[in-house]
């Protein structure tokens, strides 16, 4: 069965599975490493992955697939919890669990910008768009990887799933409250998957993936999922809005998502 690591992007969703890598002691080819869909699929199933509707048409067929093998799969996603054409991205017969990541869009846009290599305009522009889609690239070729629409659109869509119970976690509590927050989620996989709370474990996997460790290791020797356009663990700050964001975009973003973000006390 699949636990899923959701968020939109640059939300914690990295930190977080290095973070149960470590806590596992999981070697770099484990399947937590992985995000979905998996490019061996593409070839298993023959699936023209550069058409975003027959990556739709196969998310179930994927999941099955994975989820063959006795083990819990620990996936990424940015996809948001949405049915397309009768076509759900996930049902209770393939998800065990969520972790699903949420960060001040206001952070977030300054951040995805710097990933993405956009002006903050173009930034958010997509986080308004019910359309906006996730790029990826496999054997060469760029394609449209996940939908996941309006930040708004995603936060809900997956904190109102009803099939499984979904741990929200904020990552501002990440960085203020590790030690709180790492247990609470290794709580939540307790009584989900079995999975044994081991302070010593904890603390020490909290230390391993230290924001500082993390942004000297891709330093010395790189990071996979660092873009082009810069490093991956660029700064990791909260509030970093205030100094970067101009007015008008934070407002928009402030009255867009008003009720989401007083939902969860960003304003």
């Amino acid at each position: 069965m699949i636990i899923w690591i959701a968020s939109y992007p640059k939300s914690g969703n990295t930190w977080v599975r290095l973070f149960l890598k470590s806590y596992f002691n999981l070697d770099k080819d484990n399947i937590i490493n992985q995000s979905f869909p998996v490019g061996d699929h593409f070839k298993k199933y023959n699936i023209d992955y550069t058409n975003f509707n027959e990556i739709i048409k196969n998310w179930d067929l994927m999941q099955s697939d994975l989820n063959l093998s006795s083990r819990t799969n620990y996936l990424k996603t940015h996809n948001a919890l949405c049915t397309i054409n009768n076509y759900k991205f996930t049902d209770k017969n393939n998800t065990l669990g969520v972790i699903y990541l949420v960060r001040d869009p206001r952070d977030v846009l300054i951040s995805y910008a710097h990933h993405l290599g956009q002006t903050h305009q173009q930034v958010l522009k997509g986080m308004l768009d019910s359309n906006n889609g996730e790029q990826s690239e496999f054997n060469g070729k760029s394609f449209v990887k996940s939908l996941m629409g309006r930040w708004s659109d995603h936060y809900n869509s997956w904190k109102s799933y009803k099939d499984r119970n979904v741990l929200i976690v904020r990552y501002e509590d990440l960085i203020q409250n590790k030690e709180e927050e790492f247990l609470r989620i290794l709580n939540y996989l307790n009584i989900t998957d079995g999975v044994n709370v081991n302070n010593n474990k904890l603390i020490q996997s909290i230390e391993k993936t230290s924001f500082d460790k993390l942004s000297k290791k891709e330093k010395e020797s790189g990071f996979k999922e660092a873009s082009k356009h810069g490093v991956f663990f660029r700064k990791g700050k909260v509030g970093d809005w205030r100094n970067n964001l101009d007015v008008s975009i934070s407002k928009t973003l402030e009255k867009e998502f008003e009720i989401e973000m007083k939902e969860l006390k960003y304003i």
